[in-house]
């Protein structure tokens, strides 16, 4: 995410009545390192736990990684040099907060880090230059990140008339986009479309002056068309624009994107600037703004980005807000409502979404996914497993019969495969693969270390596979059938046993018995737990 100066302070003071309620809390402090593609940006903050986060400090540093990764495929040394250097002296910042636990400082890196093919020689020499651990961010947790961040956005008018909202933010490397319907998210992809793309991809084609634009709009109107193919134009269209870039364009014309909720950009007026801009070169653009070299590069593109999605969706105004990632990764270090009840809800509609593209029988699904919900939580008191756990399982039992899509014959790979290979709202990619490995372990061979993919997991992971694969197979066999004999079920624990008993039962239960029996071994491993199926009496 772009930002504006060299170094950009926020005021540390407190009035009176702050000072007041700091002596009762104890505050400590966090921070957040972000590594991306035309600088590395800290933001600093201090929390006394409870959930909220007052940002003290953020720094921005002017370090083109992207430049590297996306012309010659790797991070150069000299910039590698540089990113250490800005990282050394972040590091002194930290200790001046006596900001030093490392359960407090989140270092992160974006796609020009990820996509460099030196990127593990990289994150090695830095950690052993700075002690800091990187962290490479994929895109499905920006995704997430951006939803949570926006979603409190929303005015309950949005909502309500379940209006299509479209949140945009071009990037160095891509354009992340977000569409929601009311507050459910539709469609969350990211496109390879930057700015800093754009920029070296005019400077590699020798583009002339009077040609960059045209050139430009042609490369932003072909990444744009798929995503204006799933955007629904039969209704009014709300566009939300994140980024630095047009952060900084609002501050030209004096709106404040500090305040809080949303402010507003007439796109006409952003027409009017990015004619302005389009003719100057880069130099006259540091120079007449007073700004660093990585902003007045990305600056025309993504401003020009930005106006030409507006344009083509026909919204007059574009929305704003002062959000940004390194505000979403501080408050994710305190929030403990990251699986929040909407959040899931949006994993779930994006799972059912997926279900749908293969033609999983979604009657059988769904009822599966609501049986193996009531084991996991009857058996609470047997795993310390949450609510990320509870939703991975519900996932993989909405998505356990996707492979069905390619052939019967070993269709549990097939459902691994086709989950591994398709978008899942957010899930971060470790959970990604853990729906794809619960999923494929729903039939057949147990999870062992002789599989690949599953060895190469932390123990952590290994076993929520396995507690939650031996609870997929025991929901797979109570509807084996797939016609709901079993309506629903009432669980609980006796002794050794799990004791599942049949309620709304139609007809003879003797097919789902058999298929307890041999698939029950996962779950009698993991949990130590025989599992009885009683009919209710009469």
């Amino acid at each position: 995410m772009s930002a504006g100066n060299d170094l950009n302070r926020t005021d540390a003071g407190r009035g009176d009545a702050d000072k007041e309620a700091s002596r009762s809390r104890r505050f400590f402090p966090l921070a957040v390192v972000e590594l991306g593609t035309s600088a590395i940006r800290m933001a600093i903050g201090e929390t006394d736990g409870a959930g909220t986060v007052r940002v003290l400090e953020q720094l921005v540093r002017g370090v083109s990684l992207g430049k590297d990764t996306f012309t010659i495929g790797e991070i150069q040394r000299k910039t590698l040099v540089d990113s250490i250097r800005v990282l050394k002296s972040y590091r002194r910042k930290l200790q001046e907060y006596q900001c030093t636990n490392p359960r407090y400082i989140r270092v992160v890196a974006t796609s020009a880090v990820r996509e460099a093919i030196n990127r593990l020689d990289v994150l090695d020499r830095i950690y052993i230059a700075t002690g800091l651990a990187v962290e490479l961010i994929d895109d499905a947790e920006i995704a997430r990140l951006t939803y949570l961040g926006v979603r409190p956005l929303l005015s309950e008018e949005v909502i309500q008339q379940n209006s299509n909202t479209v949140v945009v933010e071009v990037g160095g490397g891509n354009t992340e986009v977000l569409l929601l319907k009311g507050k459910d998210i539709q469609h969350a992809q990211p496109y390879r479309l930057g700015s800093l793309r754009i920029q070296q991809q005019l400077l590699q084609a020798d583009a002339q002056r009077r040609d960059a634009g045209r050139i430009m709009l042609g490369q932003i109107d072909r990444s744009l068309e798929p995503l204006l193919d799933v955007i629904p134009r039969d209704r009014a269209v709300n566009l939300i624009a994140l980024g630095g870039d047009i952060r900084f364009a609002a501050r030209l014309m004096n709106i404040d994107t500090r305040a809080p909720g949303l402010s507003s950009i007439p796109t006409v007026k952003l027409r009017a600037l990015v004619d302005q801009l389009l003719p100057m070169p880069v130099d006259w653009i540091m120079h007449k703004y007073h700004i660093e070299l990585s902003l007045a590069e990305t600056l025309v593109p993504a401003l020009l980005a930005n106006v030409r999605l507006a344009e083509q969706l026909k919204v007059e105004t574009i929305q704003l807000t002062g959000f940004n990632l390194r505000d979403a990764l501080l408050q994710g270090m305190v929030s403990t409502n990251d699986w929040s009840q909407d959040f899931r809800e949006q994993i779930i509609n994006s799972a059912m979404e997926l279900a749908r593209r293969y033609q999983v029988d979604l009657s059988h699904a769904t009822h599966v996914a609501r049986l193996a919900r009531k084991l996991f939580l009857t058996l609470q008191p047997e795993h310390p497993m949450d609510a990320r756990c509870e939703t991975l399982l519900y996932t993989a039992a909405l998505l356990h019969e996707t492979g069905l899509f390619v052939g019967l014959s070993g269709y549990h790979k097939h459902s691994y495969y086709l989950i591994m290979n398709s978008e899942l709202f957010g899930l971060n990619s470790l959970d990604h693969q853990l729906v794809a490995l619960i999923a494929r372990y729903h039939r057949r061979a147990v999870p062992k270390p002789a599989h690949e993919y599953f060895a190469r997991l932390d123990r952590d992971s290994r076993v929520i596979i396995s507690r939650l694969a031996g609870i997929l197979r025991v929901a797979v066999a109570l509807d084996h059938s797939g016609t709901q004999r079993i309506g629903d079920i009432n669980c609980a624990i006796e002794k050794n046993r799990l004791v599942v008993t049949a309620t709304g039962v139609v007809g003879d239960l003797s097919l789902e018995r058999m298929e307890l029996r041999q698939k029950g071994s996962l779950f009698e491993d993991t949990f130590g737990l025989s599992v009885l199926l009683r009919e209710p009496t009469r």
